[in-house]
Formats: C-alpha cells, sequence, structure tokens
C-alpha cells in the first residue's frame, strides 16, 4: 500500500494537484472528515489530519499519506 501512496503522489505531481514539498507549512489535527488530497479517503475523526499549504491551496492528509508525499518529493528532487 506505501508504494501505491507513492505512485499516487508521483502522479498528482505530474497533474499539478499536488505541488514537491519543500519547508511549507503543515498543521496537525484530528480528521475533518474531508477527503485525503493523496488516497482520496475520508480523514475521519478519528484520524490524524494534517493541514498542508501549498502555493495556492490547502489540502488536507493522512499523516501516512503526508509521509508518502514527502518522502516522494525528496526522491524527486
Amino acid at each position: 500500500m506505501v508504494t501505491d501512496l507513492f505512485a499516487r503522489v508521483r502522479e498528482r505531481i505530474i497533474a499539478g494537484t499536488l505541488w514537491p514539498l519543500t519547508d511549507g507549512q503543515v498543521l496537525g489535527s484530528y480528521g475533518t472528515g474531508q477527503p485525503c488530497a493523496v488516497c482520496d479517503e475520508r480523514i475521519t475523526d478519528g484520524d490524524s489530519e494534517y493541514e498542508v499549504t501549498g502555493p495556492a491551496i490547502v489540502v488536507r492528509v493522512h499523516v501516512t499519506c503526508y509521509h508518502a508525499w514527502r518522502g516522494e518529493s525528496q526522491r524527486s528532487a
């Protein structure tokens, strides 16, 4: 599943719906029920959620998805 997350991140960076992570602003909180920008699954109130501020938008992701996003960003750099 983690390999799939890296592939999804890569696809979304290429498509422009995600961006390579650098030193952006990230806030953690409980899940808000919003869909994850990486895996599309809802982030429930039982999950932790990262809110990631990008160049033009703010997205919400699962912690595991964020780590895949961060890892793929570092591999692509």
